[in-house]
């Protein structure tokens, strides 16, 4: 921990961590310093001239983002000469500013507009017409620009540059005629093109999906996390009545810092829901009310013998204790798709002790190897964050074994190592080696490679035999397979398809099934599906036993369920909607109180009811 100063701050007399950043400082005792071009997450660059203060000793006032704490500085924010400098920088910063807030996408959250009220002068004296620049100019597949809206804070040439490592913004010309550029009008093809709008402290940068769809003060905000991958990026989901408008990132230092990939911003909230309740009628599946849905689920339970029930990993911690708990009261074996495998690696990594916890300070590790997939592609954010940004270093020498496709390389990513290897001859032969030694060592293993057998609990026996600190973290597919598999390691084992195609089976409760990532073998799978007696689905996929069910069960989005899910590394979230949307539509997990109904216990309770 770093050394307690002592300073004063605006008369006061306040102690903090030698080396806090002031503006930080400000912001944690209410005093903030205004600024357009600093954010925590990208760096100083004291363009904007906002956060100008007065230093005891210094000649002239100085940026407060440049000013880190130290013992005995005497610093004011809010003296004569502050005020009048800032009304100066806000009226240079408005001459050429159009005045179109009411039509603006940034109104009612736009830290210019803020600040100008707080800070600004009464009034202009800019007589002459202003300056014009292009407006609504399409530069990335979701990012808007409107040159004549931007104060040229620099905040997101730097963020493409220094944070996710690919220059493809810069600043042109001269004067007043500056403006953010791209490279020969090549378009943004970061993957991380959606925080640009969230950074933009106007509304120059605006995103193509959510474009002049909601003002903030029509929207409720739900706290919670992305479902597109395994690791649970924390963020704000925005709505407006039933409807989902967009997300935004929430700081997580553990996970995603500031920032979410275009991937789960764009593509996560559009994996699809099954809105309406479907029963089958003489071979043709018609539309129903739920209650007669459930009706029909439950005496088709009812009069099974050899019922199966197959848990997904769209279904919540809680849906998959409640699954459990049903295929207990029906005697039906475990419900959890899982390998030997794959249980297997699980319970080694966790007697091994290896298990990465938090993605913060990767830096630690000297090297990193990632076994089975380019993580750019796969979880980008994991890749961020091994390249390290403007705030925080990277790992120094990471090395990607994969005999799949790779991302184009980046700034941040083209020091990195690509063996166009399959993983088990690369661990058999150069692996040797490359694991070995005693520096820090991270090893990040990819689903298919402990599913196709490739990474076994031998490996980590033998990294266990390392003289320097090491860690591992294993991906898992999906949202929530991390979850499923720890069900499955405390309710006695995996379901395999054998046990739907062994015959007997007479009804099956498919519930939350992911194919892509539930199922090693999803073609076999589906067969065994649509084979297996009467389906009961409550899932979007496979597509052929959908058109084969017997009853299908409505599902909501995953961006609209609430319950609690489990990431790559074990850490556990809570899914969020808006509680007004929650409390007029069924959440998922209420099927189970009809469906438990049926079973033989009158006892049994249902885990998050």
């Amino acid at each position: 921990m770093a050394d307690k100063v002592t300073l004063t701050f605006n008369g006061r007399e306040v102690q903090a961590e030698a080396g806090t950043p002031l503006i930080q400082l400000s912001q944690e005792l209410g005093e903030e310093i205004p600024h357009f071009c600093y954010h925590p997450g990208i760096g100083v660059d004291g363009n904007c001239r906002m956060c100008l203060v007065e230093l005891k000793g210094a000649p002239k006032l100085v940026p407060g983002c440049t000013l880190k704490v130290a013992e005995g500085m005497e610093v004011t924010s809010d003296s004569e000469k502050v005020i009048k400098a800032r009304e100066g920088v806000l009226e240079f910063i408005l001459i050429n500013h159009p005045l179109d807030c009411p039509i603006c996408d940034k109104g009612g959250e736009c830290p210019l507009q803020e600040t100008t009220r707080a800070h600004g002068p009464g009034h202009s004296r800019m007589a002459d017409p202003k300056n014009t620049a292009v407006k609504h100019r399409v530069i990335g597949e979701h990012i808007i620009f409107d040159a004549e809206r931007c104060i040229l804070c620099s905040r997101c040439v730097r963020y493409q540059r220094d944070v996710v490592g690919r220059e493809e913004l810069f600043l042109r010309m001269r004067g007043d005629h500056v403006m953010v550029d791209i490279f020969e009008d090549q378009p943004l093809t970061s993957g991380f093109t959606g925080n640009l709008a969230d950074i933009c402290p106007v509304g120059a940068l605006t995103t193509r999906e959510f474009r002049f769809k909601a003002r903030p003060w029509e929207m409720r905000a739900a706290e919670t996390v992305c479902g597109g991958c395994s690791l649970h990026c924390s963020m704000r989901a925005w709505w407006k009545g039933d409807d989902l408008q967009r997300l935004t990132a929430n700081v997580d230092h553990d996970v995603n810092d500031w920032w979410l990939c275009d991937k789960g911003r764009f593509g996560y909230p559009r994996q699809s829901a099954a809105a309406e309740q479907l029963v089958q009628r003489q071979g043709v599946q018609v539309p129903v009310p739920a209650d007669e849905a459930a009706a029909r689920a439950r005496e088709l339970l009812a009069g099974a013998s050899h019922p199966r029930i197959v848990a997904g990993s769209r279904a919540t911690d809680e849906e998959l204790a409640a699954l459990g708990a049903l295929a207990s009261a029906l005697g039906a074996p475990s419900p959890y798709p899982a390998g030997a495998a794959e249980l297997d690696f699980h319970a080694a990594l966790a007697e091994s002790r290896l298990e990465l916890g938090s993605l913060a300070g990767l830096a630690r590790f000297a090297r990193a190897v990632v076994l089975g997939e380019d993580p750019e592609l796969a979880h980008p954010i994991l890749a961020l964050r091994l390249g390290g940004g403007a705030q925080e270093p990277g790992v120094a020498d990471v090395t990607l074994v994969h005999d799949g496709q790779f991302a184009p390389k980046s700034e941040l990513s083209r020091r990195w190592t690509r063996e166009t290897s399959a993983v088990a001859a690369w661990l058999g032969g150069a692996g040797k080696t490359a694991l070995a030694g005693d520096d820090a060592l991270l090893v990040i293993v990819a689903p298919e490679a402990v599913r196709g057998g490739s990474v076994t609990p031998a490996l980590l026996a033998e990294l266990g035999q390392r003289k320097g600190q090491t860690a591992v973290l294993w991906l898992q597919p999906g949202m929530n397979r991390r979850g499923l598999l720890d069900a499955a390691a405390r309710g006695g084992g995996g379901l395999r398809p054998e046990a739907l195609e062994s015959g007997g089976v007479d009804v099956v409760l498919a519930f939350g099934v992911d194919a892509g990532a539930d199922f090693d073998d999803p073609a076999r799978w589906g067969r065994a599906l649509e084979r297996a007696g009467a389906l009961i689905l409550q899932s979007t996929d496979p597509d052929a036993a959908r058109a084969a069910a017997a009853v299908v069960l409505a599902r909501r989005a995953p961006v609209d369920l609430a319950g609690t899910v489990t990431n790559s590394f074990g850490r556990r979230a809570a899914l969020r909607t808006w509680s007004p949307v929650a409390g007029r539509r069924a959440q998922d997990i209420d099927w189970f109180e009809p469906l438990l109904a049926a079973s033989p216990t009158d006892t049994l309770e249902v885990a998050g009811s």
